[in-house]
């Protein structure tokens, strides 16, 4: 029989539907040979650390959103934890890395990937080789609505939560020089007012920011959107990224790259990393391969 661990934060907001199902999760899974054990995360994850390392579970099921499943991996990599294969629970606002996984729209559809087994092998970032993300680290227009728009507001209306939140950075837009080196020792030099780097196709809520985007390449992608001072070309982004386009406005630039480092931006720009708040620094990110095996319908 294998043993499964389910990991939760019981400070989250949806962190009652593991609690309201748990009967059910547990029913079905020791009807396909899965033993399950219920964890709740603290804040310093140092139990959890112990837990994985003392007891051999061939299974982490990881809940909550984006942000909580890379802070979760973030510890287990960091403590030189080999990660057993992962299921997910993507119980968070938006759940970028989920969607992308097309992972399913509820808890019988999550279950259902893990007793089927099927498996991917996912890339994820690492900045400055400690901290791990799974959808998005990006910098400038709109990142600070990621992360301080009401979450009823997102649950409700979806992308257009993010607009409405942003149109405040809309009236006074942060112009910067982005300055950033990639791993064939590329140098790109840009007037911005946005980058985006992703692993998957859409993130901060938005599907299909890039269609090109492959989760198991090795390759981050990289948008960059240009600054400009045209009130008619700025409408034509903001359509473009409200309607999924955005790659294909004149005034982005897309790259790929296995690595890159980002110099600090000068002027105080917003930073989001999975849809959480960040901080403006000097950062190297790597995308990393074979290291996380996720439960999914499709790999």
């Amino acid at each position: 029989m294998k043993k499964a661990l389910l990991i939760y934060n019981p400070n989250s907001g949806n962190s009652k539907i593991i609690l309201e199902n748990f009967d059910k999760i547990t029913r079905k899974f020791l009807k396909n040979n899965i033993s399950l054990t219920l964890y709740s995360i603290d804040k310093k994850y140092n139990r959890l650390i112990d837990v994985v390392k003392n007891h051999e579970f061939d299974i982490l099921i990881l809940s909550g959103g984006d942000g909580t499943l890379g802070r979760t991996i973030t510890q287990l990599y960091n403590a030189g934890i080999e990660l057993p294969e992962i299921g997910i629970f993507p119980l968070g606002t938006c759940n970028d890395f989920a969607r992308c996984l097309h992972l399913g729209e509820n808890i019988d559809d999550w279950i259902e990937n893990i007793i089927k087994g099927k498996i991917q092998n996912v890339d994820f970032g690492l900045i400055n080789g400690k901290n791990i993300f799974l959808s998005s680290y990006a910098g400038g227009l709109f990142t600070k609505a990621s992360y301080s728009t009401d979450k009823n507001m997102k649950k409700n209306i979806g992308k257009l939560a993010y607009f409405i939140n942003g149109i405040n950075e809309l009236i006074n837009i942060k112009r910067f020089r982005l300055n950033m080196k990639l791993d064939d020792n590329t140098e790109i030099e840009e007037k911005a007012i946005l980058y985006m780097i992703i692993n998957g196709e859409g993130a901060g809520g938005f599907d299909n920011l890039d269609n090109s985007a492959n989760m198991a390449d090795g390759l981050m992608n990289i948008i960059i959107v240009k600054e400009t001072k045209s009130a008619i070309d700025l409408s034509t982004i903001i359509f473009d990224l409200m309607n999924n386009n955005l790659v294909n406005n004149n005034f982005v630039r897309t790259l790929t790259a296995k690595k890159c480092e980002i110099k600090k931006i000068k002027k105080d720009i917003n930073v989001s990393i999975d849809g959480e708040e960040g901080e403006n620094e000097d950062v190297v990110i790597e995308f990393i391969s074979n290291k996380l095996k996720v439960f999914t319908s499709h790999p």
